[in-house]
């Protein structure tokens, strides 16, 4: 592949291969001992919120860092900020039990750190690999994500029932140092630097006017709607599985890391596939299939009961919302000219960040109403039927 024949790629990509399992070694790890010291699946809704607010208050000054500033500098400091958060994490988790404020804190300070360093990371793969091999370089970053979410979970599974959430916390301090290594090992001379110094106050606005055509425009907001449906519907099932686990299935936390395993192995499987396709791939019939595939599927997972039965549709859920997204951040990747790319994929990280946390909260609230099963059922409907004016308005 074309892309993994640059050599600043693939010291980026091992970072992020080792720093995405620690991640969702912290999330599983975070998500559980939140709900032991909460106790309520309201508190998962509560760390969701503080996690969604820093993102879309700040994603949109992300974008328009990512943009100023040389990518490389600003991801040094980003990742370098959040290995001290995850230490302070491990440090209190080592301590004991400590208070559930404390814990929204920290995960509020993190998401802060996010909402700058994911619009850098995601333009950052254009600094990286020439236009051509920009497709490629987002289907194999998204691949080592999705792969580190079958071995992070299932690891932290593990870690749980035997040692706690310290250990985890502590791994994935440790594999930021792995990034914060890689990002310094990169030739600044070979990065693909083309983009303009615009200023924050009407940053945005130049962005839009920057698009050629108003069919460009029309495409880059039904493409975002889509992706913002599945985000705030869809996606937060991941966000709420330890509730699903303890409540639900009654599995505990062993249980739990098979769950989001399963889930992260559909996830894989996706993006595999999508780096399979051609590069000529029409883009429109497969974000719609990809879609209805994730809706339909979430509405089986919250309806059907079972362990057993739970896993394939956890499978079918991880990679439905995969390449959903996928495609949704790729045709974006490739319609926004190189100089504003930075403030386009703010707002995708706005909506694939941020609005997953909103719609845990929204989603864990009603089910104190409805069962936690009835409100999923709703919102794998939901995503089902964003397909129609998605097809409509992309003709």
């Amino acid at each position: 592949m074309q892309a993994l024949r640059e050599r600043n790629f693939r010291l980026y990509w091992f970072g992020q291969a080792i720093s995405n399992i620690g991640n969702w070694m912290q999330n599983v790890a975070l998500g559980w001992f939140v709900l032991q010291i909460g106790g309520s699946p309201l508190t998962l809704g509560f760390l969701g919120l503080v996690q969604f607010v820093p993102i879309a208050v700040l994603s949109l000054i992300g974008g328009v860092l990512a943009d100023r500033f040389l990518r490389l500098r600003l991801l040094l400091v980003t990742q370098s900020l959040s290995m001290f958060l995850a230490t302070l994490l491990a440090l209190l988790a080592w301590l004991g039990r400590p208070p559930f404020w404390s814990l929204l804190l920290i995960a509020g300070l993190a998401a802060t750190v996010i909402a700058v360093d994911n619009p850098a990371r995601q333009a950052f793969l254009s600094d990286l690999v020439p236009g051509e091999a920009v497709l490629q370089a987002v289907s194999l970053n998204a691949s080592v994500y999705n792969g580190a979410a079958v071995i992070g979970p299932s690891i932290a599974g593990l870690l749980l029932v035997h040692v706690g959430a310290a250990l985890c916390f502590s791994l994935n301090a440790l594999s930021f140092l792995v990034v914060v290594i890689a990002l310094l090992l990169i030739d600044k001379k070979r990065l693909v630097l083309d983009r303009e110094h615009a200023g924050a106050k009407v940053v945005h606005v130049r962005a839009i006017r920057r698009l050629k055509t108003p069919d460009q425009l029309r495409m880059i907001l039904v493409v975002l709607t889509i992706a913002a449906t599945v985000s705030l519907l869809g996606r937060p099932y991941l966000l709420l599985l330890p509730a699903f686990a303890r409540d639900v299935q009654r599995v505990g936390a062993q249980g739990l890391g098979v769950m989001v395993a399963a889930s992260g192995l559909g996830s894989l499987v996706g993006a595999i596939f999508l780096a399979s396709l051609r590069s000529s791939q029409p883009l429109k019939p497969l974000l719609l299939l990809c879609c209805a595939e994730f809706g339909i599927a979430l509405t089986l997972f919250a309806g059907v009961p079972g362990f057993q039965v739970t896993l394939p549709l956890l499978f079918c859920c991880g990679a439905g919302a995969t390449m959903t997204m996928m495609v949704a951040n790729s045709w974006l990747q490739t319609a926004a000219p190189p100089d504003i790319r930075g403030r386009i994929m703010s707002l995708y990280t706005l909506i694939a960040a941020g609005f997953s946390q909103l719609g845990a909260l929204l989603i864990s609230g009603a089910a104190i109403w409805i069962g936690l099963e009835h409100t999923m059922l709703l919102a794998g409907l939901g995503v089902i039927f964003v397909i129609l004016p998605g097809y409509l308005l992309l003709r």
